[in-house]
């Protein structure tokens, strides 16, 4: 058995003390002889599985090469993207199950070597997929969001995939509009009112009742910005003054949100 992150295999224990999360679980790396005929029916990635056979510092190059090559060059955002892979010791490729019925669900694992935290993503999202979702929206979404979707349809830490997948995206905006129309008081950012249709949710704090949102009225560069709804206060991000954006949880691009969160700083202020 590989060395690994101890937080990640107690989440994904098919037996113990306690329930277990899965019925099934393959570590794609330690499941000797396994050939591509046999996981290729579940979903899969070919790439992920070829990855899957090589070693622990490739698969951490490889994947960290991969993200750099997706994703657009952003000042901040690269240069903590570099520092993340730096801090793992592994990227593990993973099939699991909750019950012998369910189908295969394929993640990708990041193991960061302190033992603090792993985060987890699922299959990337299909470009018609992403097509389909943007015109029910009848919104333009972020070029940098897009180019993520093609890492992960779905990414989050530790138990909780954060991030939704991309179909989730139009029933969340409709929850949330109607969430925020049976409250009383006016939605405010800062002393400005918001309109909630103007709200895309695209990542949830579980338990907080609380989402980034894309701001379809927040424009501080050539495409929607990202704000903080508090399910606490009915807020919105105060994004009145530019240097209270980054201590409100406001980004002016999807990549510096995901910039924050990868260094663990995207919590309520």
């Amino acid at each position: 058995m590989l060395k690994m992150n101890s937080q990640i295999r107690e989440f994904f224990r098919v037996d113990g003390t306690q329930d277990p999360h899965f019925q099934e679980v393959k570590f794609l790396s330690e499941e000797v002889g396994l050939g591509w005929d046999e996981v290729s029916g579940t979903g899969i990635p070919r790439g992920w599985f070829e990855l899957s056979q090589v070693g622990m510092e490739d698969r951490v190059g490889f994947t960290k090469d991969f993200w750099l090559g997706t994703l657009p060059y952003h000042p901040k955002g690269t240069g903590v993207i570099e520092d993340f892979f730096d801090r793992l010791d592994d990227v593990a490729v993973i099939l699991c199950r909750q019950t012998k019925e369910e189908p295969w669900r394929a993640e990708l694992v990041y193991s960061l070597r302190d033992n603090s935290s792993f985060f987890r993503g699922l299959v990337p999202a299909e470009s018609e997929t992403i097509d389909w979702v943007q015109r029910k929206l009848g919104a333009a979404l972020p070029r940098d969001y897009r180019a993520f979707l093609n890492l992960h349809d779905g990414f989050g830490k530790l138990t909780e995939l954060g991030v939704m997948p991309i179909e989730d995206l139009e029933e969340a905006h409709r929850e949330l509009v109607e969430l925020i129309l049976r409250s009383e008081p006016l939605l405010r950012s800062g002393e400005t009112v918001v309109d909630p249709h103007s709200l895309y949710p695209f990542y949830e704090e579980y338990g907080m009742g609380s989402f980034q949102c894309f701001h379809s009225e927040w424009y501080p560069g050539s495409e929607m910005g990202n704000v903080y709804f508090s399910g606490i206060d009915y807020m919105v991000s105060d994004v009145s003054e530019r240097k209270g954006w980054a201590e409100n949880l406001a980004y002016p691009t999807f990549l510096e949100w995901l910039a924050s969160f990868l260094e663990g700083m995207n919590v309520s202020p």
